[in-house]
């Protein structure tokens, strides 16, 4: 991926959250953070170029949940969503949203962005 993405990550786990925050940063992305899909949905707006979160976030909406409601704010936006333990159905996750099942490796969500973007420029 050639351009620097804003992107919101959301994991209740933080070791997980900073892991995968560190990552992307490396890589060169600026990362916001947070830690429920209720910090997590004020911070969806057009100052992120894309989500990526954890299905199972403890108390609260789910991230299934934060998925469709950041795809109705935000159109086309690049979403991810992973799970260790959930396995979403297509009809679940919001048009255009991809899964990828825990453990994941970093560059499957970097080329999963990719192929979001991909999609959106065509």
């Amino acid at each position: 991926m050639s351009n620097a993405l804003r992107i919101l990550a959301v994991e209740d786990q933080p070791l997980l959250l900073l892991d995968l925050a560190d990552q992307l940063t490396e890589r060169g992305h600026h990362v916001l953070t947070a830690g429920s899909a209720r910090t997590a949905a004020r911070l969806i707006d057009a100052r992120i170029d894309a989500l990526v979160t954890d299905i199972e976030l403890g108390d609260g909406p789910d991230g299934l949940a934060l998925a469709r409601l950041a795809a109705q704010a935000r159109p086309g936006l690049p979403i991810i969503v992973v799970s260790g333990g959930v396995r979403p159905t297509r009809a679940q996750l919001p048009p255009g949203a991809l899964f990828l099942p825990k453990p994941y490796r970093i560059s499957d969500i970097l080329a999963a962005l990719d192929t979001q973007q991909a999609a959106r420029a065509a």
